[in-house]
């Protein structure tokens, strides 16, 4: 589990709330979050400091990135 799935478990919260929260849409979110879209520093601290640092920018970039590397991998075995 990485560290923004613990703080929707500990929280309660998901993508749409913390969006809300953080005033950009869903999709903002999930994009990255699917790699199908590279993340923003922006977005990433927004995160960080809505979360109050459980979900740190550099945490939230990083499983965007495995999500995009297990995409592009999928990909090329297809």
């Amino acid at each position: 589990m990485n560290a923004l799935d613990a703080y929707f478990a500990e929280t309660g919260e998901n993508t749409h709330r913390l969006a809300t929260k953080i005033g950009c849409s869903t999709s903002t979110i999930t994009r990255p979050l699917r790699g199908e879209r590279n993340p923003s520093v922006k977005l990433a601290r927004k995160i960080e400091q809505h979360t109050g640092g459980r979900v740190s920018a550099q945490e939230f970039i990083a499983i965007c990135l495995a999500a995009e590397a297990a995409n592009t991998s999928s990909n090329e075995a297809a």
